[in-house]
C-alpha cells in the first residue's frame, strides 16, 4: 500500500524510509527536505501546525524530487564501493565541499552534522575544503548527510582528486573575473570621486555632478549584481540557518550603501552636500574579494602539494602474465602480482624485487635525495622511481594499501584536525559578528538624534572595518603553510595538536635502537687467536651465516666467497658446518667451546660478541654494535641548548645504553626497560608538570608513544605504530625532528601575531569608525589590509 507524506502528501519513493515522532506517532515523509522542516516544527514546540491546518504544507524547494533522487544514489552499495571503506559497523569516506566562504562555514557545518545520529566523526580541511566522515549506515545514510549539507547552503559530494582540482580552477577563473569587475568599478569611480573629496569640482554646474554620479552609479551595477553575488548568497544562507558569519554585515554594508546611494542619484537634487558612496562599495568589493583570491592561490598551491603526493603512484601498471607483459589500471593489482617496471617509471604499489636490480630514487616521498641500491628481496615503496635497469617486482599490497596512500591518509586527517585556538576562533566568530551588528545599530542610534547627516556614513564604516576576516585565518592558513613545509623536509604531521605539542614540550625521550641507532648490526672489530688469518675468518663467518636469515648474518654478507655444507643451526645458540674442508662453531661461546663454558674471557662491549672455533680452540672474536645516525649528536644537542631534556628509555643491556648515552651526551638513561616500564617513566615524568616528546620505531613503543603529549615515529618503523603516532619522520633522518621543534616555535609566533593583530585591530578601529574618524573608503581599505597582512606573514612559514 502506498504511503503519503505526513508533511506534503506526495508519495513516498519505494524503498525510502524517513520518519519523525510527532505526538508520539512515527510519520513518514517523502524526503529529508520535508522532514528537516518537519524537524524544525516539531524542536520549535509547534507540533500543533500539522493538527489545525487546513491544506497540505508545501514541499520545500530546495529538495525537489530530482535532488533526493540524486542523493539517494550515494546509498548504493555498489558505487559507496569506490569511495567508501568499510571498517566493521561504521563507514569511512571523503566528501569535497564547495560554497565555503570563511572558517565560519566550516564551523556550522562541523557543527550541524556532527549533531546527526549516526556520525562518529566529521571534520572539514580549511585549505583544500575536503571532509572526513566517519558514521554508521545503520543509523544514517549518507543521501541524508549529503542533504543536510545541501540545506545549510552548501554542495556535497564524493571527494576526487580530479573534480577537486577541476572545481579549485573553475573558482579560481570566477573569482579572478570578479575581482577584475570590481578593480575596473573601483578605478572608474575614484576617477569621480577623488576631485569631489579634493574639492576641485567647487562650484561645479550641478549638472556635471549629476552625470558623474550616473556613470558611478552604472560602473558600480555589474559590481553589485556580479561581483558581490558571493556575499549576497552566503548572507542569505546565513539568515536560513540562523547563524552569523562576516557574510551578514558585508552584504548589508554593500546593499544599503548602494540603495543609499543609488537613491540619493535618481531621487535628489545634485549637490556637493549629499554624498554617495559607490566609489566605497566598489572598492569594498573590490579588496574583499582580492583578500579572499590571494587566500584562495594559498589554498591550491596547498592543493597542488597534496596531488604531488596523489600523482606519486602511477594510474596503470605493466604486469607479467606467464611470458607476456599486460598493462591494465593500476586500482585493479592485486597482491603477488608480478610487475615490470622499466627504468624511469614509479612503483605502481608497495612491493619486493623479484628480479633484477636498481637504484631508486626515493625523494619525493622521503625527502632523502641519494639514490638508494636494492637487490633481489629489497622492500619497494610505491611511487619512488627506477633509475636505472628494468626490474620485476613482487605486489605486496595494492594500490590503496600501499605506504603512499596511508600516507595521505594521515595528512588528510592531521589537515581536518584542529588546535584549540582554530576550534575558538571558528566558534566564536558569529557572536562577534552579533557584536559587530548591534554595535552598528547603537552607532546609528546615536549618530541619528546628534548628527543625521553624518549617521550613514558612520555606520557604513563600523560596518565595513569590523569585518573578522583576518581573526578566522589566523590559524588556519599558519598551519598549512607549517605542515607543507615540514612535509617537504620528510616530517609528515599527522595530528592536528602536534604543532602546538612540540612548542610546549619540554622533554625529549629517544627509544635507542632504531632511532638513535641505525638497528642495524655491523661489524665493530675482529679479534683473531692461534695465528689464524683474519681474512680468512670473515670468509668461514660469512659462508655459515649465508644459511640463517638472523640479523646478525647481513653483518657478514659483504665477505661471502665459497660456500659451506653440513650446516647446522642450534636456536639462540649459533651454527656449525664445514667450510673449505674443515668443521668451524660460530655463535656464542658457550656453543663454540662448551669445555671452557661460564669462563670470562673479554671486558664489556655495548653490542653483540660471537665467537668461532673449529671444536678445540677458539679462532676468532667478531664485536657486532648497532651504529649511531651520523646526525643524532647534532639534534640532541640542538635539542639541549633550547633547553629540553634529552632522554633514553631503552630495553636494552645497561652497558650498551651507558656507552650511546655516552657518545651522545645523555645523561638521563633507562635501560632493560618493559613496555610498562617505559609508559610508568613517561607517567611519572608529566606528574611532575613535563610536558613529553616520544621517539620511537618497535611496536613495544606503542604504549609509551601513546601515553606521551607528542609521539614521533620512524620512517622505518612497523606500521601500527606510525598509524598510532602524532608524526612520522619518513626518512629517519633526525635532523627533520630539529627542524619540526624550529618551524613548531615560528608557527605558534606567527599564530600569536596574527591573533594578535586581528584583535588589535578590530578593538581600535570599531570605536575609530564609531565616532566618525574612519571614512568607508579608509574603512574598505583597511578591512582587506588586515586579511591579507594575516595571510602573508603565514606565507613566512614557507620560508
Amino acid at each position: 500500500m502506498t504511503q503519503n507524506c505526513f508533511h506534503c502528501g506526495e508519495a513516498i519513493p519505494t524503498g525510502f524510509t524517513a520518519t519523525i515522532d510527532i505526538k508520539g506517532k512515527p510519520e513518514p515523509f517523502c524526503c529529508y527536505g520535508c522532514m528537516a522542516v518537519a524537524e524544525v516544527i516539531v524542536s520549535g514546540g509547534l507540533e500543533n501546525f500539522y493538527q489545525h491546518r487546513t491544506s497540505l504544507s508545501r514541499r520545500p524547494d530546495e529538495f525537489s524530487r530530482s535532488q533526493v533522487d540524486e542523493m539517494a544514489l550515494y546509498d548504493d552499495p555498489e558505487l559507496q564501493a569506490d569511495f567508501v571503506e568499510f571498517d566493521g559497523a561504521c563507514s569511512e569516506a571523503y566528501l569535497s565541499i564547495s560554497g565555503i566562504t570563511c572558517a565560519a562555514c566550516i564551523w556550522l557545518i562541523e557543527r550541524e552534522l556532527r549533531k546527526l545520529d549516526g556520525v562518529e566523526a566529521f571534520s572539514l580541511n580549511h585549505s583544500s575544503h575536503k571532509a572526513h566522515l566517519r558514521w554508521q549506515q545503520s543509523k544514517c545514510k549518507l543521501s541524508k548527510i549529503l542533504l543536510v549539507v545541501r540545506r545549510l547552503g552548501f554542495q556535497g559530494h564524493p571527494y576526487h582528486e580530479d573534480q577537486a582540482r577541476q572545481q579549485a580552477q573553475k573558482e579560481r577563473r570566477q573569482s579572478l573575473f570578479r575581482v577584475a569587475v570590481a578593480g575596473i568599478a573601483t578605478m572608474q569611480n575614484m576617477m569621480f570621486s577623488v576631485p569631489l573629496y579634493l574639492g576641485i569640482y567647487s562650484g561645479i554646474d550641478t549638472g556635471f555632478i549629476e552625470l558623474f554620479r550616473w556613470v558611478s552609479m552604472l560602473m558600480c551595477l555589474p559590481v553589485v549584481l556580479f561581483s558581490a553575488q558571493p556575499f549576497f548568497r552566503a548572507a542569505l544562507r546565513d539568515l536560513r540557518t540562523r547563524h552569523l558569519t562576516m557574510d551578514l554585515p558585508v552584504s548589508l554594508a554593500i546593499l544599503v550603501a548602494f540603495v543609499a546611494s543609488a537613491y540619493i542619484t535618481i531621487f535628489s537634487e545634485p549637490s556637493l552636500e549629499a554624498d554617495v558612496y559607490f566609489d566605497s562599495v566598489s572598492m569594498f568589493t573590490f579588496f574583499l574579494l582580492l583578500g579572499r583570491f590571494i587566500e584562495m592561490q594559498t589554498r591550491l598551491r596547498h592543493m597542488n602539494s597534496d596531488t604531488e603526493m596523489h600523482q606519486l603512484l602511477p594510474a596503470t601498471a605493466i604486469v607479467r602474465q606467464g611470458h607476456s607483459e599486460q598493462s591494465i589500471p593500476a586500482h585493479k593489482l592485486q597482491v603477488g602480482d608480478l610487475l615490470v617496471v622499466k627504468q624511469g617509471q614509479l612503483a605502481p604499489a608497495d612491493g619486493v624485487i623479484f628480479e633484477g636490480e636498481s637504484r631508486f630514487d626515493e625523494s619525493a616521498l622521503t625527502g632523502e635525495f641519494v639514490p638508494l641500491a636494492k637487490t633481489k628481496g629489497s622492500p619497494v615503496t610505491g611511487g619512488t622511481a627506477y633509475i636505472e635497469n628494468t626490474v620485476i617486482m613482487k605486489a605486496t599490497a595494492t594500490p590503496k594499501q600501499s605506504r603512499v596512500a596511508a600516507i595521505i591518509r594521515l595528512l588528510d586527517r592531521a589537515q581536518s584536525e584542529k588546535p584549540q585556538t582554530q576550534r575558538l576562533a571558528d566558534q566564536y566568530a558569529h557572536y562577534f559578528v552579533a557584536f559587530v551588528l548591534l554595535a552598528t545599530m547603537g552607532t546609528g542610534l546615536y549618530w541619528y538624534f546628534h548628527e543625521p547627516a553624518s549617521a550613514f556614513a558612520v555606520v557604513l564604516s563600523v560596518l565595513v572595518v569590523t569585518c573578522p576576516c583576518a581573526l578566522s585565518l589566523a590559524t588556519p592558513a599558519a598551519l598549512t603553510s607549517a605542515n607543507t613545509q615540514l612535509r617537504k623536509k620528510g616530517f609528515l604531521v599527522t595530528k592536528g595538536h602536534t604543532l602546538d605539542a612540540l612548542n610546549s614540550t619540554t622533554d625529549v625521550i629517544f627509544d635507542k635502537t632504531g632511532t638513535l641507532t641505525r638497528g642495524e648490526l655491523c661489524l665493530h672489530h675482529i679479534d683473531v687467536f692461534e695465528g689464524f688469518d683474519q681474512r680468512h675468518a670473515l670468509k668461514v663467518a660469512a659462508a655459515l651465516e649465508a644459511h640463517s636469515t638472523h640479523p646478525i648474518a647481513k653483518a657478514f654478507e659483504a665477505y661471502y666467497e665459497f660456500p659451506a655444507t653440513q650446516v647446522k643451526t642450534a636456536l639462540g645458540k649459533g651454527l656449525s658446518g664445514n667450510a673449505g674442508g674443515h668443521t668451524y662453531y660460530l655463535g656464542t661461546h658457550d656453543f663454540v667451546l662448551p669445555a671452557e663454558a661460564g669462563k670470562n674471557l673479554t671486558t664489556p662491549h655495548p653490542g653483540l660478541r660471537i665467537y668461532l672455533s673449529d671444536g678445540k680452540r677458539l679462532l676468532a672474536q667478531f664485536l657486532l654494535s648497532d651504529s649511531i645516525r651520523e646526525e643524532a649528536r647534532a639534534c640532541v644537542q640542538q635539542l639541549q641548548r633550547e633547553g629540553k631534556q634529552v632522554h633514553i628509555l631503552s630495553g636494552d643491556h645497561e652497558f650498551s645504553v651507558r656507552h650511546t648515552g655516552m657518545q651522545l651526551g645523555i645523561s638521563h638513561l633507562a635501560f632493560a626497560q618493559s613496555p610498562e616500564q617505559k609508559l610508568s617513566y613517561v607517567k611519572a615524568l608529566q606528574a611532575q608538570g613535563k610536558q613529553v616528546a616520544m621517539i620511537g620505531d618497535g611496536i613495544n613503543d606503542l604504549p609509551v608513544l601513546s601515553g606521551a603529549r607528542v609521539s614521533i615515529a620512524m620512517g622505518e618503523a612497523a606500521d601500527i605504530t606510525k598509524m598510532n603516532a602524532d608524526a612520522i619522520l619518513l626518512h629517519s633522518h633526525l635532523e627533520s625532528l630539529s627542524a619540526a621543534f624550529k618551524t613548531a616555535r615560528r608557527a605558534r609566533r606567527i599564530i600569536l601575531q596574527n591573533m594578535s593583530w586581528a584583535i588589535t585591530y578590530n578593538l581600535l578601529m570599531l570605536p575609530l569608525a564609531a565616532m566618525g574618524w574612519v571614512p568607508p573608503y579608509f574603512a574598505a581599505l583597511g578591512m582587506s589590509l588586515s586579511s591579507l597582512m594575516v595571510v602573508f606573514n603565514s606565507l613566512r612559514l614557507r620560508g
